[in-house]
Formats: C-alpha cells, sequence, structure tokens
C-alpha cells in the first residue's frame, strides 16, 4: 500500500466538501476514483498534493504521515497530479512547458538538450508526432491536455493523481494514454485516475472508489469481485429508483414549434436532429461539456458557419446570425449571466429592454414610459430585489441578476426559450423563483423551453423529455417515468459502452 488516507474533512466557509474522505491506493495498481460533480473527488485529490490543508483527518504516504504545504512538496516527494484546470505558459513551448520548474543544469546553464530528449520520449508514446517546439498557444485543446500529463509524468512519480485527464482528449488520444498508464503501472507507478466516462474506467482500472456527499461509500476491487457497471452507478447515484415518477403523464401533443435536422459545427456538435412541440421542455443532460452549451448557442445564432436545417412552425430560417434568432423569438438566457447576459455597469432597466434593439419595427423615439412599466412588472413578476429599475445590475446578487437575465423577454412572443444552466450559482429561493416564473409560462402561454441543467435534479423535476448528449451526439431519448438518476447518469457515462468492455 503506497497511500492511505482516513477520515478527512474540509469546509469552505459554510460548505462542508468533505465530511469523512477515506482512500486507499496500492502499489503498481490503477484505482478510479468516481462520484457524481460536487462529491469530493477533488477536493480530496488536492488535499493529498497540497493545494488545500484539511481541517482533520491524516495522509499516510509510503509508510510516513505526511502534510505537504503545496504541490511542489509533494511532487518532491514523488507525488504528481494532472489538474483539470491546465497549469500551461502560452507562450513557452511544448517542451519548456513539460520541463518548467524541474529543469537541469549544465554548467552555468540549463541542460536544454536533456530536456529535449526527455519530452521528446513522453510526448511520443502520448502523441506521436506532436511537434515539441511548438508554443502552447498553437495548440488544440486536446494537445494542450496532453503537454499537461506530459509534465506529470516527467517529474517519475511514485504516485500519479489524474483528476479527469481525458476531458478533451479523442479516442486516439486516450488509448495512447492508456497504454502508457499500463506501462507506468508495471514499473510499478500507483494512479488515481478520475473519470466521468464508465467506459474508461472499466478498461483501465483495477479497483474503484466512489464517493457520495463529501465520503466514500463504497470501494470495489475488480479483480475479486468483476466489473459491475450498474453496481457503480448504483452506489455514485444512490441508488434511485427506476420507477419513481416525479413529472407525472402530461401529454404533450400541440404543434411542432422548432425543427432541426442535420445540425453539425466542427467537432462540437454532430448531426443533431430533434423536434420540440407547443408546450413542451425538453432536458438537455450529459456531463458537463459534452456540446450542451454549443448546441444551445448554435440555435441562438452565435455560429456563422453552422450547418443546420431548421424551422419554425413550418417556416424555414437560418441560425447563423444572434438577429435571426431573437427575430424568430428564440431567446437565449445564456450558461455565464455577467460574460454574456447582462451589461453590469448599466441599470436593471436598460438591461432589460436592451434586446429589443434586435426586433425589425423599431420606433423613431423610445418609448420610455411603456418600456419602464414592462421592466417594473417583470421585477414585480419575478420578486427581483433591487432599490429601483436605475440600480446597475452589477450591484444585485448573482440570484436577482439571474432573474434580470430570464425576465428581460417577459415581454416577448417567445416560440422557444433556450435557458443554459438557468439555476447555477444562484441561492434556493431564487432558484424556485426562476424555475416557478419557467413554469407558469409554458402552462399559461404553452410556451416551448430547452433546459440544459448541470444538476439532474432539475430535468428530472421539470423536463417533459430529456436528450442526453455525449462528445458532441444526441445519444439517448428519455421521457416519462424514464427521466431518473440512474437513467441519466448511465446514458451520461455511455454505460451500455462500458457493458461491453466489461
Amino acid at each position: 500500500m503506497i497511500l492511505e488516507v482516513k477520515g478527512i474533512r474540509k469546509c469552505f466557509g459554510g460548505v462542508v466538501a468533505l465530511s469523512d474522505g477515506n482512500l486507499v491506493c496500492r502499489r503498481g495498481r490503477i484505482t478510479g476514483l468516481l462520484g457524481a460533480n460536487g462529491s469530493g473527488k477533488s477536493t480530496i485529490s488536492k488535499i493529498i498534493t497540497g493545494v488545500y490543508s484539511a481541517d482533520c483527518g491524516e495522509i499516510n504516504y509510503n509508510g510516513q504521515c505526511v502534510k505537504y504545504k503545496n504541490p511542489n512538496e509533494a511532487r518532491q516527494d514523488g507525488i504528481a497530479m494532472v489538474f483539470q484546470n491546465l497549469s500551461l505558459v502560452p507562450d513557452l513551448t511544448v517542451w519548456q512547458n513539460i520541463v518548467l520548474g524541474a529543469e537541469q543544469k549544465k554548467g552555468l546553464g540549463l541542460d536544454n538538450q536533456c530536456a529535449k530528449e526527455q519530452s521528446e520520449a513522453i510526448i511520443h508514446k502520448l502523441q506521436p508526432g506532436l511537434d515539441i517546439s511548438k508554443k502552447v498557444n498553437q495548440l488544440n485543446p486536446g494537445e494542450m491536455q496532453i503537454v499537461e500529463i506530459a509534465k506529470a509524468i516527467s517529474a517519475n512519480p511514485r504516485l500519479l493523481i489524474l483528476d479527469e485527464p481525458t476531458a478533451a482528449l479523442e479516442q486516439a488520444q486516450v488509448k495512447n494514454l492508456f497504454a502508457y498508464m499500463r506501462e507506468l503501472a508495471e514499473q510499478g507507478v500507483s494512479m488515481i485516475f478520475t473519470s466521468h466516462r464508465m467506459w474508461e474506467v472499466m478498461e483501465i482500472c483495477d479497483d474503484v472508489i466512489i464517493f457520495r456527499n463529501g465520503e466514500n461509500v463504497a470501494g470495489i476491487d475488480f479483480h475479486e469481485e468483476g466489473k459491475d457497471a450498474e453496481k457503480i452507478i448504483g452506489y455514485i447515484t444512490g441508488d434511485t429508483k427506476k420507477e419513481e415518477c416525479q413529472i407525472g403523464d402530461r401529454q404533450i401533443d400541440g404543434e411542432t414549434v422548432l425543427s432541426i435536422k442535420g445540425m453539425n459545427y466542427g467537432k462540437m456538435l454532430k448531426n443533431i436532429s430533434f423536434d420540440l412541440r407547443a408546450g413542451e421542455v425538453l432536458g438537455i443532460g450529459g456531463l458537463a461539456g459534452q456540446g450542451q452549451n454549443e448546441l444551445l448557442l448554435a440555435l441562438a445564432g452565435a455560429y456563422p458557419e453552422l450547418k443546420c436545417d431548421a424551422e419554425i412552425k413550418g417556416r424555414r430560417v437560418k441560425l447563423t446570425k444572434p438577429v435571426n434568432a431573437v427575430r424568430n423569438s428564440i431567446l437565449l438566457v445564456p450558461g455565464d449571466r455577467q460574460l454574456e447576459g447582462l451589461f453590469l455597469k448599466d441599470s436593471v432597466y436598460k438591461n432589460t429592454i436592451f434586446p429589443k434593439l434586435a426586433l425589425k419595427r423599431q420606433p423613431i423615439f423610445t418609448p420610455d414610459k411603456k418600456y419602464r412599466q414592462e421592466c417594473e412588472q417583470m421585477v414585480k413578476s419575478l420578486s427581483v430585489k433591487t432599490h429601483n429599475i436605475d440600480t446597475a445590475v452589477g450591484t444585485l446578487s448573482g440570484g436577482n441578476q439571474q432573474k434580470v437575465v430570464v425576465g428581460k423577454w417577459l415581454s416577448f412572443d417567445i416560440n422557444v426559450l433556450l435557458l443554459a444552466d438557468p439555476a447555477k450559482g444562484v441561492d434556493i429561493g431564487a432558484k424556485r423563483d426562476l424555475y416557478q416564473y419557467i413554469t407558469d409560462m409554458v402552462r399559461e402561454k404553452n410556451t416551448s423551453v430547452i433546459l440544459y441543467a448541470s444538476d439532474s435534479e432539475e430535468l428530472i423535476q421539470y423536463c417533459d423529455r430529456v436528450l442526453i448528449m455525449y462528445e458532441g451526439q444526441i445519444v439517448e431519448s428519455l421521457e416519462g417515468c424514464d427521466i431518473n438518476e440512474d437513467a441519466i447518469v448511465s446514458a451520461s457515462m455511455c454505460i451500455n459502452k462500458a457493458k461491453e468492455v466489461g
């Protein structure tokens, strides 16, 4: 046993990230660290490597109790980590990034030749042909991730922690990484591997440890107990019963409002096709970063080079400009309210009337009195807490800012309302108000909604149908009582593919 972590607790303010974290990793084995978003996986990995300090608990590494002050201390002791967020310097070359902070000296200078040879040897195994003399800012996201992985491997660690290293990688890159991981394991290197792709876990791991709500709830040794993907999913989700149905049997039989056929955009969206009916709440689910935000942005006209056959109520439309989407009443509530949804220095009122400028027919003079009345009504309807409508929107709380992002569409006749994780980062009260408003629109105005939510509970509670996305494609469609935690997680992780591997 190279690592044993016992009773780790960590709080950030009043939020408990880890309540009782325990983890064991054996020499020369690859241990999967699994769990839903927010379960504590990244937190315990960062505590092991000295990014965070634990509030209590102990870490035994290589027979000694350790407590690292920073990742450099851990690295010098043989523990390296591949973080989710890249730690590369864009203006340096591939090889310079790989050896950065661990350069070898030659006389009075640095041994650059040795550094290049070392970098080339690692890169050749991870991605043959990648030019180590290229600057990082010239690489695509997958290549940057390869460099990040190579940087950790170059430290010759005894324990290598990989926190979702494959999220940006293509299949060929994953295959090369797994081959290298097996080689390292044969050399006695221990690894902790985190991934939301179940088939990857089933293929590469020797055992798994599963976290839920800040503590580990199970450990499974594949060599002794075999590979049972459904069992793992049950531990991750807490054994949600498939027969549970929270949305009832609402019949959606209205006209088709939006029809999308063959939507393609680079590598992010691949052959997307679906229909949306009047009064339907269509959910978009799946693991983060699988093309959900890109889909909503495409529908909102953000990509001029988008290829797609689109119809609104039987009429062809081009979704290549935001103005086209707005004029056809396809309206977006973006995922990042501060960067994409608001002018923070402007007032609530100005933020509310700004979308009207895209309308075809503009009055010569702005009907200020009418618009102010509409804004006051929006503030009242959504319970926006503000001194008045002339208050700068940037001074409001996050939840009230989000209400303004949604509420600015209140006076429009909406064909399709696009919601990109609308309740992300808002408090429980604001979330309740937002979804009550959206539910009222659907029931009273027969509004059609496309909702992407990173929290599957929102999809379960509010959606009539859920499309699961995986690597830019729709891989599953769930309806009625089939919309449950188990089904969403299984489809998100491509569980059927995992079963084939297992």
